[in-house]
């Protein structure tokens, strides 16, 4: 009778653990499956940062500025030595290139060898020690193209920018890399 009662309690004890260590196996799955990516977040951000371009490329600086949050933080193309800007500095030049440019249009991508592929990244696997999901951080890589007003000369311009947008669909910081120069060459080139 003893071992019966022996057999049976470790059993139960068994039965207990193996349990215990299936809860706690379906619970990790749960946790990493809720640390996923939100991709939903992603693509809510990416929306509001094309409109801002399809906006810009409208020349709608009522709505650009209805986008912007208004402590945004703005780094310029051209070296600076690191300062950064705030929202009436970037309203100020997008006015400058609504008052200089015509037919301004944004083709987002990135232009490869064989196509033009995804303009919009964020997260990251590396390095391991930096690895995020998160879409804190929108990496925005296309090319803009116009005509400038005084010449008639049609330009293109290849364009990087990391930005950033809040919960409430506002952007908050903008760190745009371009040749500016190179854009000037173009808009005053001799034929």
């Amino acid at each position: 009778m003893k071992v019966k009662l022996v057999g049976l309690a470790l059993l139960a004890v068994a039965t207990l653990f193996g349990c215990k260590e299936t809860a706690e196996a379906e619970s990790e799955v749960a946790v990493e499956e809720a640390e996923g990516p939100d991709y939903a977040d992603f693509d809510r951000k990416v929306a509001v940062i094309a409109a801002f371009y399809e906006a810009h490329s409208n020349e709608d600086l009522a709505a650009v500025t209805e986008m912007l949050s208004d402590t945004m933080q703005w780094s310029p193309p051209g070296y600076n030595g690191g300062k950064w800007l705030g929202k009436e500095d970037l309203l100020g030049a997008l006015k400058g290139y609504h008052d200089g440019f015509e037919d301004i249009k944004y083709i987002s991508g990135i232009v490869t060898a064989d196509d033009t592929v995804n303009g919009y990244w964020s997260g990251s696997v590396f390095p391991e020690a930096g690895a995020n999901i998160s879409a804190n951080v929108i990496r925005v890589y296309g090319t803009w193209h116009a005509k400038y007003t005084e010449t008639g000369n049609e330009i293109g311009l290849k364009f990087f920018s990391l930005v950033a947008v809040n919960e409430d669909g506002k952007i908050v910081s903008a760190s745009d890399y371009f040749d500016a120069g190179g854009l000037m060459d173009q808009a005053m080139a001799e034929e």
